[in-house]
């Protein structure tokens, strides 16, 4: 019996609790070792790191978005009228917004015209003699107007050498003159009347139609 006790005091090494007069009744070696388990440094947190499959998703997000705004960048890029991008022509909601549009409104019959292509764009320069003008400077007998060669796109003026048409046209820094848009650019004239194509439901003023001498 005394052997057991004697072992487990070994093991132990915090001795019985003494009184006050004895001191704080540690050992030397428990004395050392709470001082080092005090003193010890709080181990640094370790960065929590994103699982393979996040990383994965996050960067599928990222080339989807710019994937997005590529596209939208395409399809908002710039219009010119008889050749270049044809992904977003403007439309015109209204009569005074599409004669805002024109720098030029004549009356005149359209001539031939010879085809060329432009970035891969059929485009068509056409001679068109004037008979009246709307608006704009008066161009003289002639003007020269360029347009996409019809049916060689999704967006093509519908253009027939020989008839007449209300022409709205766009100046170009070259000369030439190009409709403010594909489908409200031309309006061919019957029986006197000025008249608007299948997707166009913009009527043009009564001021354009009397200084062209066209029935209202």
């Amino acid at each position: 019996m005394m052997r057991v006790k004697s072992l487990i005091r070994a093991a132990n090494p915090l001795p019985a609790p003494k009184t006050e007069q004895q001191g704080d009744g540690l050992s030397d070696r428990a004395r050392a070792e709470l001082a080092a388990l005090v003193e010890a440094p709080t181990p640094p947190a370790v960065p929590r790191r994103l699982p393979r499959r996040g990383l994965l998703v996050a960067a599928g997000a990222c080339t989807a978005a710019a994937v997005i705004v590529g596209v939208v960048a395409v399809l908002n890029g710039p219009y010119e009228p008889g050749g270049g991008v044809l992904a977003d022509e403007p439309f015109y909601a209204s009569t005074a917004e599409l004669e805002e549009a024109a720098d030029l409104i004549v009356l005149a019959r359209l001539g031939a015209g010879r085809e060329e292509t432009v970035d891969g764009i059929g485009r068509t320069t056409a001679t068109a003699a004037v008979a009246a003008t709307a608006k704009g400077a008066d161009p003289g007998r002639t003007v020269e107007v360029s347009y996409t060669t019809p049916g060689s796109g999704p967006e093509t003026a519908d253009l027939t050498e020989g008839k007449e048409y209300v022409l709205l046209l766009e100046a170009q820094d070259d000369g030439r003159f190009t409709l403010v848009n594909s489908t409200q650019g031309a309006y061919g004239v019957n029986g006197g009347q000025a008249v608007a194509g299948p997707d166009n439901g913009v009527v043009l003023s009564a001021g354009v139609l009397k200084a062209l001498s066209l029935a209202l």
